[in-house]
């Protein structure tokens, strides 16, 4: 189906939360699903009526949903009916798709970069004597609990850059799957704005991923 078919089936069936459709251009539309109304447009460092306006010509190529409560509602969209009318030309195209629920604690399954060396260890530890399987447990156990620590600084770090959107923006790009912490970074920092901030977004982001 096309984003704005998934944007139809959610608001039939009342769902509450954010649809994450990505355009041409690289960038999110961000829209907030509250009991099936939209109350949620942002785009580009826009939201609201400014984000729709920001959006002219725009085309989505996918689109994703993720339950759960919407942050931050916009007083000024238009009434219901024309603010879907404006969505379709927007959301007409690309496919889309239902995002299984996912919560804060969500870990990447296809990020095959910043795992390479904890494989490579678990290689080598079938050819080691028993007694060292439990040292290779306890450290992959502390590896995952480090990265775990990392990915929820680098939510507040978006928060701190683009807004109460920011914890969202990070779990739907992991969602979307990366190789390497680089590549998740550098499709956040397309969020960030303006550009004199993405920089600074760019290295403080990998520091904390490293």
């Amino acid at each position: 189906m096309t984003p704005f078919e998934l944007l139809q089936v959610l608001a039939a069936g009342s769902e509450t939360g954010m649809l994450f459709a990505r355009t041409t251009q690289g960038h999110q539309v961000r829209i907030g699903i509250a009991a099936g109304q939209i109350v949620h447009v942002s785009y580009a460092m826009r939201r609201g009526g400014e984000a729709l306006s920001r959006l002219a010509g725009a085309q989505a190529v996918s689109a994703s949903f993720t339950r759960g409560l919407v942050a931050e509602r916009h007083d000024d969209l238009p009434p219901q009916d024309l603010l879907l009318q404006m969505l379709a030309t927007i959301l007409g195209s690309g496919l889309a798709s239902l995002a299984p629920p996912t919560g804060p604690n969500t870990v990447p399954t296809r990020a095959e970069g910043p795992t390479t060396t904890r494989q490579h260890t678990d290689v080598g530890a079938t050819t080691r004597p028993h007694g060292d399987v439990g040292v290779t447990t306890r450290t992959r156990a502390a590896e995952d609990t480090r990265r775990s620590a990392a990915v929820g600084q680098l939510r507040r770090l978006m928060v701190d850059y683009v807004g109460p959107i920011g914890g969202l923006l990070v779990d739907q790009e992991m969602e979307a799957g990366f190789h390497t912490w680089t590549e998740l970074v550098d499709r956040l920092a397309r969020e960030v704005s303006p550009d004199a901030e993405v920089q600074a977004f760019r290295i403080a982001a990998l520091r904390l991923l490293r």
